[in-house]
């Protein structure tokens, strides 16, 4: 029996010394004592006690559906040239998901059927008439591709976030398209909406010089947009001039290029910023072919160009982009390349050579200061090496917390903490005496436990997490309470002191292990299925239930044997 104490007693003393070890963090920091960070990070406080950043984000999975229909009809256009069946026009109808494909006259109408329609395992044909057919995206399909827009965007703004290295980030989904994010700590708004709202879909595509649908426009040019000449290269190597347009009205410049676009090319902008600060759009006619995506990059650093003195985004693709960007500059020299980000051209550099080693770069700044240039590459190196949104988001909610009403939340914790606590310390030892006493440094070694538990395991203390700790700390002395009547109950049938406490104990061990095992269950429930506040409730109570039950039995019954062993009377008021 004094051996087995003794190992009881050794081990819960090693428990309170770790415990204390697994605080030391918290109390003192990590940011000035770096050393102690080898522990572990001390325990992180929530959005609601810390103060922060709060967003919720709508995903907009109409235009992913969108976009992927924009790329299926790319797609068939490819097929159909690789297949050499003629046709006149691939269309998209996007207020249904479908396509519309017209043939030429003449063309081989079952080698559509058996090498277009069949091959695209998402689109059925629901209509035909003549050389016309319309190829419809299958409802599941779209249901399908929505989900999978949500899900992609959830994990690809968790992979940016961690690239900021924020401690305790929250990034969960709240409903069919919202995504929940709270970053506690992190004050810098402007810089949390760029770097999370940016789609950052990188795509390059060739300019398509030789074709001209501004030089052969016979119509009137609204006031405020030019149209200039410029030079390039058509695919036979050939030189060629074309129109472009320029306006310092965005709006009204997509307005006027609007289908404008012959069939297989696209217009897009380029934004450049004028000497007085004002911006100045430029239009590109490109085929819409994306040659090279952001899903082929490997990685995307912040460089110097040390002629320049200015930073730029260095890129580096993976072994299928670099065979694709050698194969394709090495068949477009002296023709223009469009760099484009999120449909806007970053820049049209003239290809020099076939380039080899799959490497590129974006410049930015425009007439920005050396440091501003700077951060803006290193936030876009940041997303591209993130990946890409498949689907623009919205700002629905923007809510910053205030480290004062984090510090009010704070200290509102700590005071029903602190009374909570000591009533019922104060209770337990004017109604059971010594007894009572054990159970009080149980329920501290409860609290001291349940603390070192969450900064161990990283959890993140939150305003709901606090109200955790006091239900804990009420069911804790509840198991306490049982225990001391079962033990009352012995001794009032004449049982010795040690035989009642070791029958109490026994008695009291099935209903304190139902009560917490309910307990328990619906804790991980609301852990599972619930989002933000009610899921650090839950993890806050679930670590409270292990750890009141082993200080309640274990802790308590180590106490009870030393008390006995020093001869002090526990439960001298029953009779």
């Amino acid at each position: 029996m004094e051996r087995n104490w003794l190992a009881r007693a050794i081990f819960v003393l090693v428990l309170i010394v770790a415990a204390c070890v697994a605080l030391i963090p918290t109390f003192i920091g990590t940011e000035a004592n770096p050393w102690a960070e080898k522990i572990n990070s001390g325990l992180s406080l929530g959005l609601d006690l810390k103060g922060g950043i709060h967003f919720v984000l709508s995903v907009d999975t109409e235009k992913a559906a969108a976009d992927r229909l924009d790329r299926r009809t790319d797609e068939i256009r490819i097929r159909l040239d690789e297949e050499k069946i003629p046709y006149e026009k691939v269309k998209v109808i996007p207020e249904s998901y479908a396509i519309e494909v017209e043939l030429k006259d003449g063309a081989n109408k079952e080698l559509f059927r058996d090498k277009v329609i069949d091959y695209f395992g998402d689109l059925k044909k629901t209509g035909s008439s003549g050389n016309s057919y319309t190829l419809t995206m299958r409802d599941e399909y779209v249901q399908q591709l929505k989900i999978n827009a949500v899900d992609q965007t959830l994990e690809t703004l968790r992979s940016r976030i961690d690239e900021l290295g924020l401690k305790e980030p929250i990034v969960t989904k709240q409903g069919e398209n919202s995504i929940l994010v709270q970053l506690p700590g992190y004050k810098d708004v402007e810089r949390a909406r760029s770097i999370i709202g940016q789609t950052a879909q990188l795509e390059f595509k060739i300019v398509a010089e030789e074709k001209d649908p501004l030089g052969e426009y016979n119509g009137e040019v609204p006031e405020g947009i030019s149209l200039i000449t410029g030079s390039g290269v058509t695919p036979e190597g050939t030189g060629t001039s074309y129109k472009y347009a320029t306006s310092k009205d965005r709006a009204k410049l997509r307005e006027f290029l609007k289908d404008k676009a012959p069939e297989g090319t696209e217009f897009l902008l380029e934004e450049n910023v004028l000497a007085d600060g004002s911006k100045e759009y430029k239009s590109w006619l490109l085929d819409r072919r994306a040659w090279i995506t952001g899903d082929m990059l490997t990685d995307a650093r912040v460089s110097i160009d040390q002629q320049k003195n200015r930073p730029y985004v260095s890129m580096n693709f993976d072994k299928t982009g670099a065979e694709i960007f050698a194969d394709v500059t090495g068949k477009n020299v002296h023709r223009k390349m469009a760099i484009i980000l999120d449909e806007k051209v970053n820049s049209a550099p003239v290809i020099q050579s076939r380039i080899e080693g799959g490497s590129a770069m974006i410049t930015l700044g425009g007439n920005g200061d050396y440091n501003s240039i700077f951060q803006e590459a290193k936030d876009l190196a940041l997303v591209l090496r993130a990946g890409s949104l498949p689907a623009p988001v919205t700002f629905e909610e923007n809510r910053t917390v205030g480290p004062s009403l984090g510090q009010d939340s704070i200290d509102k914790g700590k005071l029903a903490v602190s009374i909570g606590f000591a009533l019922v310390v104060i209770f337990m030892f004017l109604y059971y005496g010594f007894a009572g006493l054990i159970a009080d440094i149980a329920l501290f070694l409860n609290l001291l436990f349940i603390m070192a538990a969450m900064a161990t395991f990283g959890a993140t203390l939150t305003f709901p997490g606090i109200a955790g700790i006091l239900l804990t700390v009420g069911m804790a002395v509840d198991a306490n309470v049982i225990i001391f009547e079962r033990i009352k109950e012995e001794l009032r049938a004449g049982k010795a002191i040690e035989a009642a406490i070791e029958s109490g104990f026994n008695k009291a061990w099935s209903a304190i292990f139902d009560a917490n095992l309910t307990t328990a269950i619906t804790s991980f429930v609301l852990w599972e299925f619930g989002t933000g506040a009610i899921k650090g409730f839950a993890i806050t109570l679930l670590i409270g239930i292990c750890s009141s039950m082993f200080t309640a039995i274990f802790v308590a019954r180590v106490v009870f044997n030393y008390f006995l062993k020093a001869h002090i009377k526990m439960f001298s008021h029953v009779k």
